[in-house]
């Protein structure tokens, strides 16, 4: 009997350790929030800087987008007075590629070659770059003042998407509880749909009616941002629907059930891009209408450091 009472007691202790011990997977894996900026360019210039010395500034770019983000190039594109040494693209571990170690003295005959090159930076991956200046004289900063200011442009390649989706109801269905629906995704260059002219009031269209779109193509982070997308790259592709061509209705796109733009879109816009669109011939009640816009472009950042230099006042 105490045997039989030992292993018992046993056997419990050993479960309740058993259940401490698990990890509890209740709890979702919290998701990865993704920004509108999506390659974020930090610089770091740390202690004093005094004239003649060389510093070295660290240029950290993250990535806060889902997509893997390509091509992408960082140029040095106003030294303001520095005088270039090196420059050393590594990843956030401090391995540098020494393949992409770059002698920054040859940037006073041409500035291509200033800065680092990466094919792609992954999802939520991360960048370290080493620029290593030599600061003006003191004679030099008495001329250009000693507040420096050097100019860094960043370029990437990016894509978005976002869909539009109507309801599109027969001539027999009176009504529908599906509402007009835009879902977008996070990156700099948002196309925003909405539904224009029409002669319906309800938030559906009915078959065989037509009614317009209007595309709406912004930069949300900077609303002065000069950038072109090549019409190829900015495909509008329709679901159970397709263009209207006999309203004779403004249409900025060519193209039946894939539309694309007659020219280049170049921002920030002067005006949206509009087209006329019907619906398929639909066999049941009714169905959802979809404008998907999938786009590619390539985008710029110009940041400017301010480097104080310490002098000596006499």
């Amino acid at each position: 009997m105490k045997k039989e009472l030992f292993i018992l007691f046993f056997l419990v202790i050993m479960i309740f350790i058993s259940g401490c011990s698990v990890t509890d997977t209740s709890q979702p894996t919290p998701l990865p929030e993704y920004k509108d900026e999506s390659l974020k360019m930090e610089t770091d210039v740390t202690g004093k800087v005094l004239p003649s010395q060389a510093i070295n500034m660290k240029i950290y770019l993250t990535s806060q987008a889902e997509y893997t983000i390509r091509n992408v190039t960082l140029r040095v594109t106003d030294f303001y007075g520095l005088k270039p040494l090196t420059a050393i693209c590594g990843d956030n571990n401090g391995d540098a590629d020494r393949s992409l170690q770059y002698s920054l003295g040859e940037c006073s005959t041409g500035f291509s070659v200033c800065g680092c090159h990466f094919d792609e930076i992954l999802s939520l991956d991360e960048k370290e770059i080493n620029f290593v200046f030599k600061v003006p004289s003191s004679e030099e900063i008495a001329r250009i003042g000693r507040d420096l200011k050097p100019e860094f442009t960043l370029r990437y390649d990016y894509r978005g998407e976002t869909k539009y989706l109507i309801p599109i109801l027969d001539s027999n269905e009176r009504s529908t509880d599906a509402k007009i629906e835009s879902v977008e995704t996070k990156g700099p260059i948002h196309v925003k749909i909405e539904r224009g002219f029409t002669s319906s009031d309800d938030s559906w269209e009915r078959e065989g009616t037509g009614f317009s779109i209007v595309v709406d193509v912004k930069d949300v982070l900077d609303s002065k941002n000069e950038i072109e997308i090549d019409y190829n790259q900015f495909p509008l592709s329709l679901t159970n629907l397709m263009r209207d061509n006999t309203t004779g209705l403004l249409c900025h796109f060519s193209g039946d059930t894939t539309l694309i733009p007659k020219e280049n879109i170049t921002l920030p816009m002067d005006i949206p891009l509009v087209c006329a669109l019907t619906s398929n011939p639909i066999d049941v009640p009714w169905v959802y209408g979809e404008v998907n816009a999938n786009f590619r472009y390539r985008y710029k950042v110009v940041k400017t450091e301010k480097i104080e230099v310490e002098t000596v006042i006499a």
